[in-house]
């Protein structure tokens, strides 16, 4: 078999995988939200995502590798402009709880498997 072929079967697809965060993580995106809701220096796309993720809306892990720094991006911006407590430590809990095992990883199911 090619080396081409092998690498291929061995990549992981960010796509097919699904992120399910625990109600700690979730807790922390929905008070991050609340934070943000009504501020005119948070994205109100990267907040729109922010409240599905505090809903528990599915994701892959290639949508939270691309949000989560935009997230943390629009979080500083809002805090700084604002000197919001709340975002700041809302941040804080979401980073905290996410490094304690705050999500889980489950494979797609893909129609016709």
């Amino acid at each position: 078999m090619s080396t081409k072929h092998t690498r291929k079967a061995n990549e992981v697809d960010a796509n097919g995988i699904e992120v399910h965060f625990s109600s700690e993580v979730k807790s922390a995106f929905a008070d991050l939200a609340a934070a943000a809701h009504f501020s005119k220096d948070f994205d109100a796309d990267i907040l729109s995502i922010v409240q599905d993720w505090a809903a528990g809306k599915p994701l892959s892990v290639h949508s939270v590798f691309t949000a989560l720094p935009l997230i943390a991006e629009e979080t500083s911006k809002h805090a700084r402009a604002t000197g919001d407590e709340r975002a700041a430590e809302a941040w804080r809990e979401l980073c905290l709880k996410m490094s304690e095992k705050g999500f889980t990883l489950t494979p797609l199911r893909r129609i016709g498997k």
